[in-house]
Parts: structure tokens; C-alpha cells; sequence
């Protein structure tokens, strides 16, 4: 039952669940709304201050429309094979999720539900650069054991984390964390006199699962090995709703959304065409979701909307000088745990208290020693932001991409040396060499294409090779930059510090320059 609601601008009245709202009001989720969804945008988009607070929500309400519809396709295609007298003869079967869950379809929507809107929980302050400042593995191990709601979750952390005991976390390992405190809070509220809940979100609540909620925005999480019911696999149908190649409910709603708020056009595709494109489908027990192949024009659309929102938009040449001044001020810091935490409770203090603006202005000043450092620092919160100098953008194309990737892991080694010269002289700069790779996390899809095959379908793993026009879309876009701090007082200062930085680069830009 659906008793709240939130009126989002890209949605329109997205309904809530009475479980729903109360995770709202949780502080690791409600901390959200002081996260931006992109960190720096709005230094070039004023309105560009969206936070990952509504895009969760946004992510929930497509997740739980892509499942709708998928099931209504399916009806669809049931009722004209039952009028027709259509037998299907396909190696695969059509498949009907809200009638093989039964009863325990809520369960599981609700799930969905959950897992779409905590899928970002872990961010941190400047979301994804803060993963450079996290804990240890082995800290985040002994963190969890100060909490009794963690003794049945240690040793799947422990297996999730082997080998990387030394490395610094990652926010959808903290999303892991928050979302079975969460879930633990959760249902202790409704067994107290503290909830608010009737009796059925009560039983509702009990039949919730966090070891599901989890496995469905992060499969290799091993607290259970697949999400089962009455003998079948439904854990690629239900990963895939929120996060797979080439298209998801998290990039459904970031790229309108940020179209939206940017207040370009790039990140526009049709969503009713991609709702009517969905079905679920079974093969040797195992549930996915699939595309039918008369919606793979709308999948080109959408491809082809995600590659120009991030050419540009958010690598953006101001956008990326941001992050680039960031990288500088935070060099000497940066294999620096920024948390402070001896226990659960001061872990998710720490992510509370911390929005971006507070982590910017209050505790990198405060952890930042080096005086160049601070400066650069002051002139990014003052917007006092590096000019770039140089540009060389490189689309690759399938048969060429590794012989670019080649010359550019060549350019990088060079890069350092240069960069070094150029301090000792004092001047400052900043290379940038984002890449936007379009079908990034290919090797994790696991949606599939129903192609029709007269009389039959048949379904296709590989979208690659399903037809010329998505092998075409298979390229990579670099944009090389070089970025200048401002030292120079005049145009005419800039020009000669200008001509300095090309000529000691002027081997690489020879490189890239010869890249056709």
C-alpha cells in the first residue's frame, strides 16, 4: 500500500510506502540531500544542485515501473499468443514474475523498491572522490564488530573484502553497511511500540530480507548466493532493473534528471517506448530481464543520450577544471583516511555530519598542510578555477581503441616528468584525461535480446554483435586537457606562460595531434 507521496520534477508524483517514508527519515539516508549528484556541476550550471537524495527516489519509482511494465508485456504477449493459438517453441520460455512469486511478489517488490532507493546510500561527501578517503578494509572489520547487528554479516565482509584487507573501501562496500543498519533498525521499530506500522507492514516488515535488498545492487556480495523462490533464480531479473548495460533504472533517472537541472537536451530518450521494450524471461530456471527487439532503437537513442550528456556536460571543460584544482589540493592527502571512527556509531556520525560543503570547508582545511595545496583549495571554493590550455578530443572506434589506449598509457608516463619541470619553474598545471567509455560495464550485463526468428525467438547475449549500427556505438571518447593555475596577472603573461607549457609538452601534443 502506497500512502505518501513526493511530487519530483522529472517524474511527476512518485508514490511512497509507509516502510518507504521511514527510511527516508533515517540518517543515512536523509543525509542524502546534502550530497550532490554531481559534485562540481553547478559551477558551470547554477541549477545543476540536485542531490542524490531525489535521485534515489527517482531510481526507486523507474525500478518499479521497468517491473510493472516487463510483467504488463508479458500479458500482452500472452493474450495474442492465446488468441492467435500461438505455441511457443522457443529454447526460452516468457515469463510472468507476478505470477510465479505469488503471494510473496510484495515481498519482493518491496525489496526492489528498497535495494533502487538505497542503491547510493554509501556515498559519501563529493561522492565518488571520497572514496579516496575512506577506511581500511580491515578497519571497516573491526568497526562492524562494535555492533551486534552485524555479527551475522562479519564473515561474508570478511570473504567480500579478501585481498583488499589494505585498501581503502569503496562506497557500495558502506552502502552494504548502511543498508543492513537500516534494515536491523527497521525491523526493530516495528516489533517496539515505536512503530507506527498496521499489522501488515508489520508482517511485511518481518518477511524483508536485507541479505536480497543487498544482492540486488551488489550480486558479488555473498550473504546468499542467489535470490531464490520455489526452486528459481530471479537474480539477474532484479540486478538488471537497477544496474546493467546498456541501460538501467540508475541511468534512467540520472540522465534526465540532469539534463533537467543542467538545463541541456543531450540526456533525452523515450521512456514509454523503453517501458513497452521490457520482458522478463526464463531459461533452465534462471529469471532475466530482456529487451525486445523492436525497442533497440530506443536503446540506440538512449546509448547514444548517455554518450553526449557525459561529452557534454560532464566533462564539461570547467566541470573537469574543478576536479582537477580538487586532485591537486588533495595530492598530499590522498592515502589519508579522513574518518575518524572506533565504532558503528562514530562511523555514521562521521557520514552525517559531513555534507560536501562541510567536507570542503571545514575538514580539508583542516587536514591540508601544504600552503600551495590550501591555496589551490581557496581559489576552487572562490571559483578562481585553472584555464585550460591545451585539448585534443579522440573518439576511437572498435579497431583502433587499443593502439589510442596504448599511445595514451605511453602519453602518461611522460606526463609526470613534465609536470614536475614546470613546478620547479613555478609554474602549475593539471592534466585531465577522463575517458567516457560507452559500453563500460559490458561485461556485466546480463540483459538479453529477444530477436524474432519466424516462428519462433530466440535470445542474444551479445549486444555487440547484434546489428551494425550497436558494434558502430562500441567506441571510447578521451578529451586530453591541460589546465593552467591562474599565477599570470595579464593576458600577455598568460600567452608566454601559455607558449611555456606547450613547448615542454610539445612531444605528447605531438602524439595526440597525430591521433586521428
Amino acid at each position: 500500500m502506497y500512502t505518501g507521496n513526493i511530487l519530483d520534477p522529472i517524474h511527476g508524483l512518485v508514490k511512497l510506502s509507509e516502510i518507504e517514508k521511514w527510511v527516508l527519515g533515517q540518517r543515512p539516508f536523509n543525509r542524502l540531500r546534502r550530497v550532490k549528484q554531481n559534485t562540481f556541476l553547478y559551477l558551470v550550471f547554477p541549477s545543476s544542485n540536485h542531490t542524490r537524495f531525489e535521485h534515489s527516489i527517482g531510481v526507486m519509482h523507474l525500478a518499479y515501473q521497468i517491473y510493472l511494465n516487463a510483467n504488463q508485456n508479458y500479458d500482452t504477449g500472452a493474450y495474442k499468443r492465446d488468441k492467435y493459438e500461438v505455441e511457443e517453441t522457443n529454447s526460452f520460455k516468457f515469463f510472468s514474475t507476478r505470477e510465479a512469486l505469488k503471494e510473496e511478489e510484495k515481498v519482493f517488490l518491496q525489496e526492489l523498491r528498497l535495494a533502487a532507493l538505497l542503491h547510493d546510500v554509501g556515498h559519501g561527501p563529493m561522492s565518488h572522490k571520497f572514496d579516496e578517503f575512506t577506511i581500511k578494509g580491515s578497519d571497516l572489520i573491526s568497526i562492524l564488530k562494535t555492533d551486534e547487528d552485524f555479527n551475522d554479516y562479519i564473515k561474508y565482509f570478511e570473504l567480500f573484502l579478501k585481498g583488499k584487507e589494505a585498501s581503502k573501501i569503496d562506497h557500495e562496500t558502506v552502502s552494504c553497511v548502511f543498508i543492513i543498519k537500516i534494515m536491523a533498525d527497521l525491523k526493530k521499530t516495528a516489533r517496539s511500540s515505536e512503530g507506527n506500522f498496521n499489522k501488515e507492514q508489520n508482517d511485511l516488515i518481518e518477511k524483508l530480507d536485507a541479505r536480497r535488498i543487498i544482492k540486488m545492487i551488489e550480486p558479488t556480495f555473498q550473504a546468499i548466493e542467489e535470490i531464490e523462490f520455489d526452486g528459481v533464480n530471479y537474480t539477474d531479473f532484479f540486478t538488471s532493473i537497477i544496474s546493467s548495460f546498456p541501460l538501467d533504472a540508475d541511468r534512467m533517472d540520472y540522465l534526465f534528471r540532469d539534463s533537467y537541472f543542467s538545463g541541456v537536451k543531450y540526456g533525452l530518450y523515450d521512456l514509454s517506448r523503453l517501458f513497452m521494450s521490457f520482458i522478463p524471461v526464463i531459461e533452465e530456471k534462471k529469471v532475466s530481464l530482456a529487451i525486445k527487439e523492436s525497442g533497440i532503437d530506443s536503446v540506440i537513442r538512449f546509448i547514444q543520450s548517455r554518450t553526449h550528456l557525459f561529452n557534454q556536460v560532464y566533462f564539461h571543460k570547467t566541470n573537469r577544471a574543478a576536479n582537477c584544482m580538487l586532485d591537486y589540493a588533495c595530492r598530499g592527502i590522498s592515502n589519508t583516511s579522513l574518518i575518524s571512527a572506533k565504532n558503528y556509531d562514530d562511523f555514521e556520525s562521521f557520514y552525517w555530519k559531513y555534507s560536501d560543503e562541510l567536507f570542503l570547508w571545514d575538514l580539508l582545511k583542516e587536514k591540508i598542510k601544504n600552503e600551495k595545496e590550501c591555496l589551490v583549495l581557496d581559489e576552487l571554493l572562490e571559483r578562481r578555477l585553472w584555464k585550460r590550455v591545451y585539448q585534443k578530443k579522440i573518439v576511437t572506434t572498435p579497431s583502433d581503441k587499443y593502439d589510442v589506449a596504448r599511445k595514451l598509457k605511453d602519453i602518461r608516463e611522460k606526463i609526470s616528468f613534465n609536470i614536475k619541470k614546470l613546478e620547479n619553474d613555478g609554474i602549475d598545471v593539471a592534466i585531465d584525461t577522463f575517458p567516457n567509455k560507452v559500453f563500460k560495464d559490458y561485461d556485466k550485463s546480463k540483459i538479453k535480446i529477444v530477436k524474432k526468428v519466424d516462428p519462433s525467438y530466440e535470445l542474444m547475449e551479445d549486444w555487440r554483435s547484434f546489428n551494425k549500427e550497436l558494434k558502430i556505438l562500441e567506441s571510447e571518447t578521451y578529451i586530453f586537457r591541460i589546465y593552467l593555475r591562474r599565477t599570470f596577472e595579464s593576458p600577455k603573461e598568460y600567452i608566454a606562460i601559455k607558449k611555456t607549457v606547450l613547448k615542454t609538452f610539445e612531444e605528447i601534443v605531438k602524439i595526440l595531434d597525430s591521433i586521428e
